[in-house]
């Protein structure tokens, strides 16, 4: 049985199917890449397991289970967290009211304090700046943040919407690294990516969408391999 299994998945704006019967599973453990172009899917793949969109057809199972009839508090609660495309801190709380504010799910106070303390050992400037305006942070500390706040979850699985968006190669390579660590410490990752390069190589699986179907899936190894995959992501090879 699957941690997380997309079956079928059909899901509209209005008139036009924005996934076409996508099927995706992920492991306990994993850490799973989802790649495609802009309008391809990924965002509207993610924003369907927490259940802020509505679903046309098809099911969506966490750890067997069907969640398509929870709302969006309820997934949060079964311990799937959210870092979204923007990351969605909240710029006038300070740091530690962000994570703070993260933690409702967690009943257990020692829970808290230990998950708080993993947080700022993986993000020490998290730590140096606990006391600051969020929105006063730079855009790789805001990234830290959005991460921070969803470990704060406790969750079991974590969903992350282009997490190297807008930040330099230097920060790319420390978030994803990061990740990495996060992932090797228990946590499963869905990881939705246009860094190609960087989201395979901490990958173990990966799918890449294309205009809502799922075109391609496989090892991450073999998908880095994979002519198609790198004409698309990488550039054209030459010869």
């Amino acid at each position: 049985m699957s941690l997380l299994e997309l079956n079928n998945l059909t899901v509209s704006y209005g008139p036009i199917k924005a996934l076409h019967g996508i099927t995706i599973r992920v492991e306990e453990g994993e850490l799973v890449s989802l790649l495609g172009a802009n309008g391809a899917g990924k965002s509207t793949t993610l924003r369907s397991i927490s259940r802020l969109i509505p679903i046309l057809e098809g099911d969506i199972l966490f750890n067997g289970k069907s969640i398509l009839n929870l709302t969006a508090y309820q997934i949060v609660s079964l311990g799937i967290s959210h870092v979204p495309e923007g990351r969605g801190i909240f710029p006038s709380l300070t740091v530690m009211e962000n994570l703070e504010l993260s933690s409702w799910t967690v009943k257990d106070k020692k829970k808290i304090k230990h998950n708080l303390s993993r947080i700022f050992s993986i993000f020490p400037r998290l730590e140096e700046r606990k006391n600051q305006l969020a929105g006063t942070l730079s855009g790789g500390e805001q990234q830290m943040l959005a991460v921070g706040r969803a470990m704060m979850t406790d969750c079991r699985l974590m969903l992350l919407d282009e997490p190297s968006m807008g930040l330099s190669p230097l920060l790319v390579k420390e978030v994803f690294k990061v990740l990495k660590e996060i992932n090797n410490s228990g946590t499963t990752i869905l990881l939705v990516e246009q860094n190609a390069n960087m989201a395979l190589k901490i990958a173990d699986r990966g799918y890449v969408i294309e205009n809502g179907r799922i075109a391609l899936e496989g090892p991450a190894e073999h998908l880095m391999q994979d002519k198609r995959v790198k004409e698309a992501y990488f550039g054209k090879e030459k010869k």
